[in-house]
């Protein structure tokens, strides 16, 4: 065995000095036991007692102890061994240097940080080898079997949990008493957690865990981010990384190498034991799950099995990965001895591929394959090279009929996905440039729009951010944002949830509440988008409002989120999705912006933000950025600027607006719109941004926007257009327009967007219409007016279009008469339970 030729190592170092000798033994190995005062005075005794057989002695304290035991032992020939050292104090203790000793004497200390040998200069360190795998096979039979040997129907199992055991006779000891006396199957379940990266025994996991203990909270994180993302990589690219968020990341993984936690192989890549790597996740799993139904997941999991040209690949797309901010890395990247079988290799590929697709479709995460010099088509079908080794596989290996359909099945969709096709790449960089790339727009990070000329919104940010106490206060905080339409309440939330939102665990913003606040559909789908962005899954299924309020208040509770709800009027709609601070764990923010301040009141939110109306000189900087696209007017336009703000009332909405309609008209229309305005008094805004519509000089630009203000916001933008094409108008011309004089807007999802003081204007011109007799307007939306149109047959031929969407829970009959009268209706639209005659 390896002990007798590791003692012949040790002994020859002995014999190289006469004078008194320090080595040092250093590995991986063993738990401290140092732990009170009176026993540094009680191994002090049992020194002078081992040496000089003497019982009457008694030693005081630690100093006295140091002053008799020089004394003692500085004229004898020593042999001294200090086990399982785990501070320098206990080593300035018991040998404090080589004047202790007489001449000849040998100290030898063994530890698991060679920090501490070098601290006390020690004349050699001697570094345990782990044992090979015939000394590891005979360790781990001696335990599991009683005999040198494996049994003859054990011998392949054996052989398989001493390559985990990576020769570490702990674990090698730990395991054979583990499985001492177990049946073949409970074998495989072991090597089964062993593949999850998990330690099946839990003496061994206890044992492994209590080295923690030698580590400082930084020690740990690096060590815990080391075995979760950087097992195989450089260590210069990795402390690059690291670099970003401490700046001792050098020292912390020399110290980690010193404690016997890393290795660094001769490439200069990190390497750390299977079974610290396996520890290190089992911990952050436990952790993890010990919050109630909490459901944490990494914003990406990378999973590699291969040789090391695709290692090195994967180093170098880890890396970036790692480094997005926000994000969250798991990565599983393993490179196993060669001693282990390819078949297990292989099986255990077949087994995470059909976790990693299982969980892709309970979950509705998104699987992005990365075909690395193999062709999807051999994946697929299992064709070519990869198809004769899959074949091979399935020949050699025992696993039943069920679990072969089910690779061939995972292997049939994973080769139909599309993903990254990388055979003969000439440019690795590109390619995994292209991937990052790839990966950031499916996370869905990008911030949102705030404004294309954000003119004094960073200062409201700042002074509403300093109200959210982000630092100071674990309490759950409500922050109210208040103002009437058009002041940039909506704008200066975007900006905050930009700023702020990668503080959070996750963070959810609902834009336009009021306006998706109709329908019970609607409702649910809000609570169901909460869950979605602050999870990033589409797994929880939302029945009715009501357990939509109890999952919410379940799964929020347990994350520091960042929830804000945008354009609430009904205290019904807080109500909803945040109903008390209860729903979300310490650190949470949700912020609201509202017209409402009795809204705000009412539900008790522990800042107020008032929004700060714009002063003349930011007033005219935004307006001229829309007018002349500069900062300042031109000199001929200056006069008219100024009264131009002024009619305003420095409304940013108003100032958009007109500067927008305003921009590359002539003095002479400046001139008309002044005048026209003059005449509308300044309280009332709306009317003033109808001189926008009023503007439009084509009669169909006009009906266009009225469609759209009443029946359309919030639906796809090539859904609108088809529908208004129908009616016979030129609407993708129609739409330009209306987005150039800044009366739509599109979002990133391609929905049409209309701000709702333009909306409010655009259906006032249409109750004015005939404002006490809805039947004569050209278009009906409000649910009463239509039903009582509808089921009295008052319809007119007045109407042009109409919507009517009924509640779920009820049923309304009508008769298809109602609509006998309304001979230019061209938009129809019903939503609900309906009776057979409609």
């Amino acid at each position: 065995m390896s002990v007798k030729s590791a003692a012949q190592d040790v002994i020859q170092l002995l014999k190289q000095s006469k004078c008194p000798l320090l080595l040092g033994i250093w590995g991986m190995k063993g738990v401290g036991v140092w732990k009170r005062t009176s026993g540094q005075v009680s191994l002090q005794e049992n020194i002078l007692f081992d040496i000089d057989k003497v019982f009457e002695i008694t030693i005081p304290t630690i100093e006295s102890g140091k002053v008799i035991s020089k004394e003692s032992l500085r004229h004898k020939r020593v042999l001294l061994i200090l086990d399982d050292v785990d501070k320098l104090e206990q080593l300035k203790a018991l040998c404090g240097n080589r004047d202790w000793f007489g001449p000849g004497s040998k100290i030898i200390t063994t530890t698991r940080d060679r920090h501490l040998l070098k601290e006390l200069g020690v004349d050699h360190i001697y570094r345990v080898k782990e044992l090979d795998e015939s000394e590891s096979l005979e360790v781990f039979n001696w335990y599991t079997f009683g005999q040198a040997t494996s049994r003859e129907d054990f011998s392949i199992l054996s052989r398989q949990v001493v390559a985990y055991s990576r020769g570490l006779p702990l674990a090698l000891g730990e395991l054979g008493w583990f499985l001492y006396g177990k049946a073949i199957r409970e074998w495989k379940k072991v090597l089964r957690t062993f593949e999850r990266f998990s330690i099946p025994s839990p003496i061994l996991l206890e044992a492994l865990e209590k080295s923690l203990s030698d580590l400082s909270d930084e020690e740990k994180r690096i060590f815990f981010d080391i075995a979760c993302f950087f097992i195989g990589l450089n260590q210069n690219d990795v402390i690059q990384t690291l670099n970003t968020s401490t700046q001792s990341a050098t020292l912390q993984i020399s110290l980690l190498e010193d404690k016997s936690f890393v290795t660094i192989d001769e490439n200069n890549n990190l390497q750390m034991h299977v079974l610290l790597q396996a520890m290190a996740k089992d911990i952050i799993k436990r952790d993890s799950s010990s919050k109630t139904d909490q459901l944490k997941m990494y914003d990406v999991f990378l999973s590699f099995r291969g040789e090391d040209s695709r290692a090195k690949f994967m180093s170098h797309l880890s890396i970036p990965l790692f480094k997005m901010q926000g994000f969250m890395l798991s990565k599983t990247m393993t490179r196993f001895n060669e001693e282990i079988r390819s078949q297990s290799h292989y099986c255990e590929q077949s087994d995470e591929l059909e976790k990693i697709m299982e969980i892709g479709r309970t979950r509705g995460l998104v699987v992005v394959p990365v075909f690395y010099e193999v062709d999807p088509s051999e994946v697929r079908h299992q064709e070519g090279q990869f198809g004769k080794s899959f074949e091979d596989l399935i020949s050699t290996v025992s696993v039943d009929e069920s679990t072969q359909v089910n690779w061939r099945r995972e292997l049939l969709d994973i080769g139909g996905i599309a993903g990254f096709v990388l055979i003969d790449s000439r440019n690795e960089s590109a390619d995994i440039k292209n991937i990052v790339e790839h990966v950031t727009r499916l996370l869905d990070r990008t911030e949102l729009f705030v404004a294309e000329h954000p003119v004094g919104v960073e200062s409201r940010v700042q002074a509403a951010t300093k109200l959210l106490n982000i630092q100071k206060s674990e309490d759950v905080l409500l922050l109210g944002i208040w103002g009437m339409g058009g002041t940039g309440k909506t704008t200066i939330a975007k900006a905050i949830y930009n700023k702020v939102g990668r503080k959070f665990e996750g963070r959810s913003f609902l834009l336009n509440i009021r306006e998706f606040w109709e329908t019970d559909t609607n409702q649910v789908s809000l609570q169901q988008q909460i869950l979605c962005d602050v999870y990033k899954t589409t797994t929880f299924k939302i029945r009715d409002i009501e357990s939509g309020k109890n999952i919410l208040k379940e799964k929020l509770a347990q994350n520091k989120v960042l929830l804000v709800l945008d354009d609430v009027n009904e205290l019904e709609q807080l109500q909803t999705f945040c109903g008390s601070r209860k729903w979300f764990g310490p650190g949470s923010r949700i912020i609201i912006t509202t017209r409402d301040i009795h809204l705000l009141r009412s539900c008790r939110v522990d800042q107020l933000y008032t929004v700060k109306e714009m002063d003349e000189r930011e007033s005219l900087e935004l307006f001229s950025w829309h007018a002349f696209k500069q900062p300042s007017p031109t000199d001929d336009f200056a006069t008219h600027s100024t009264d131009m703000i002024a009619y305003s009332g420095k409304l940013p909405l108003a100032l958009q607006v007109l500067g927008s309609y305003l921009f590359d008209c002539e003095i002479t229309v400046w001139q008309k719109v002044l005048e026209k305005l003059k005449c509308v008094p300044n309280d009332q805004v709306q009317k003033k941004l109808k001189v926008s519509f009023d503007g439009l000089k084509d009669v169909t630009e006009k009906q266009i926007f009225l469609d759209i203000a009443c029946f359309f916001i919030g639906m796809d933008q090539n859904d609108v257009i088809q529908i208004l094409n129908g009616c016979g108008f030129f609407a993708d011309i129609g739409i330009k327009v209306l987005f150039e004089r800044a009366l739509l807007t599109v979002d990133n999802r391609n929905k049409l967007r209309m701000h709702d003081m333009l909306r409010g204007m655009g259906r006032q011109i249409v109750y004015e219409e005939s404002p006490l007799d809805p039947e004569k307007r050209s278009r009906l939306w409000r649910r009463e007016d239509v039903f009582d149109i509808l089921s009295k047959h008052k319809g007119t031929e007045a109407v042009k279009g109409l919507t009517l969407v009924i509640p779920i829970k009820n049923t309304v009959c009508l008769n298809t008469k109602a609509f006998k009268r309304m001979n230019k209706l061209r938009l129809l639209q019903l939503a609900g339970n309906f009776c057979k005659e409609v």
